[in-house]
């Protein structure tokens, strides 16, 4: 059994909204701050850039295991945001940032048939980032960079009373079995900005990274296993919309 969830879908119209609603921000920035960050990145003098992201996450050579450690799929894919900060001087950035993404399906996990059984995935990234500005312009810029951090994998299961309860019950606790899956993640990223407002810029990015699980990690009690182990390799697009601030 395989549908798109609701939470994905609210994610990006949340996130769409968002990018929408800074484009009258971007025509009234005026600030005295804003003209210090534009003066600071036509001198190269040390500015920080925010940076917010939305794009896929896929896993496309992955073996995702759900209901046993031998019964998997191959392939993945998630919606993903996120956040990042970076300190920027010259042709040089390095910063930091989190992603979230969360699996567009919804697979049945294995248990009795009366208990109809769903198991979903989520991601949770946190990355150091270098970047080299290779190509600079007025208007366009062009980066290559690495990354290397953690990436934690949550499986959850759920049987159809936590997704559908009872009006009657009084439900206190959480409605789904969890597994965190801790990793480490290191990659590569390229990218490349268009300034289209003082201080706004929007491009698009493109990051390759491996994670690295345990090769064994341990199921729950129930016998359920985490979905990633071993080698993954991650390949994820995204859009990203960034605000220069002068320090």
């Amino acid at each position: 059994m395989k549908r798109a969830g609701v939470a994905p879908l609210g994610l990006a119209a949340v996130a769409c909204g968002a990018l929408l609603a800074v484009a009258p921000l971007a025509r009234a920035d005026e600030s005295s701050a804003t003209r210090r960050a534009i003066a600071a990145r036509e001198m190269d003098r040390p500015y920080t850039l925010a940076e917010v992201e939305l794009g896929l996450l896929a896993l496309p050579a992955a073996d995702v295991c759900i209901r046993s450690a031998t019964d998997c799929e191959q392939g993945e894919g998630s919606l993903a945001v996120g956040i990042h900060n970076l300190y920027r001087i010259g042709a040089f950035g390095i910063g930091a940032g989190i992603n979230w993404a969360t699996t567009l399906r919804s697979d049945a996990a294995r248990g009795a048939p009366e208990l109809k059984r769903e198991h979903s995935r989520a991601y949770f990234i946190v990355e150091g980032q270098f970047r080299y500005y290779a190509l600079r312009s007025a208007d366009w810029e062009g980066w290559a960079g690495l990354t290397l951090g953690g990436v934690v994998v949550n499986d959850s299961w759920s049987v159809i009373e936590d997704r559908e309860p009872y009006a009657d019950t009084d439900f206190v606790g959480p409605r789904a079995v969890t597994l965190g899956t801790e990793g480490v993640s290191a990659g590569l990223a390229i990218g490349a900005e268009w300034s289209f407002a003082s201080n706004w810029s929007v491009g698009g990015i493109l990051r390759y990274s491996n994670w690295f699980f345990p090769e064994s990690p341990p199921p729950l009690p129930t016998n359920d296993p985490a979905s990633l182990s071993g080698r993954v390799d991650m390949i994820a697009l995204s859009i990203a919309l960034a605000y220069r601030i002068a320090l």
